[in-house]
């Protein structure tokens, strides 16, 4: 999680929601890790997703 708060901040988003995935890296997860990994992650994600407001200057220095 260090890494992804170094970056958030970095790219000028240190409120940024993280969520912490198990066995990642993946590298060295067993066969059928990552369906339950992700399984696991669902409902976080899409708290995340469906609860965090993006600030409208990340929204209009993206745009070409």
């Amino acid at each position: 999680m260090a890494l992804g708060k170094t970056e958030a901040k970095f790219f000028g988003m240190p409120q940024l929601p993280l969520v912490e995935i198990p066995h990642h890296p993946s590298g060295g997860a067993r066969p059928g890790e990552h369906r339950a990994d992700a399984e696991i992650a669902v409902e976080p994600v899409n708290a995340v997703l469906t609860h965090f407001a993006v600030p409208a200057a990340v929204k209009t220095s993206n745009r070409r």
